[in-house]
């Protein structure tokens, strides 16, 4: 398998580690398509959208949507991403949506940022900083849950906090 990834992707970020942690690495080839925004960037040819991350599986299906792609890879690995138990699954999904609320709110603002000062939103800018700011609060209240064992609720919590920093 090839994961198609970007380093400054904080959506690739979660399933890069997935890989990493869960001992993916025999299996998945990690393939760096810096920068995204190249007209002849290899994603463009593969499928819709040309985004990260992005997954060709051995036997050829391209996965293009971060959360299927951790589907795919819980499957491959047995169920390692996430715990069996399911009052410990519960906990763990909830960690990995709010930690994705505080992706998508960071990511967002992000981009606004950038763009010229003349077509900000600060309207938008302020929804996304009171989200994140959210966001950093659900995930301080449900810190002591998070448990000793690596899930994808932990991964995705790391990943926006690496993206946040």
């Amino acid at each position: 398998m090839k994961l198609f990834y970007v380093p400054n992707s904080p959506y690739a970020r979660r399933a890069v580690l997935a890989v990493r942690e869960f001992e993916l690495s025999e299996t998945v080839d990690l393939v760096d398509v810096s920068p995204l925004a190249a007209h002849d960037n290899i994603l463009r040819s593969m499928g819709p959208g040309g985004r990260v991350p992005a997954l060709r599986t051995d036997d050829g299906a391209f996965i293009c949507e971060t959360l299927l792609i951790l589907n795919y890879f819980d499957g491959v690995t047995g169920g390692k991403l996430y715990p069996g138990d399911a009052v410990a699954r519960g906990v763990a999904m909830q960690i990995e949506g709010v930690a994705s609320l505080l992706m998508d709110s960071l990511f967002v603002r992000s981009h606004e940022n950038c763009r010229d000062s003349s077509e900000q939103s600060p309207s938008l800018i302020e929804k996304k900083t009171e989200r994140a700011a959210q966001c950093y609060d659900a995930l301080e209240d449900v810190v002591e849950r998070f448990g000793r064992v690596m899930h994808m609720g932990s991964i995705s919590t790391v990943a926006a906090l690496g993206y946040a920093d």
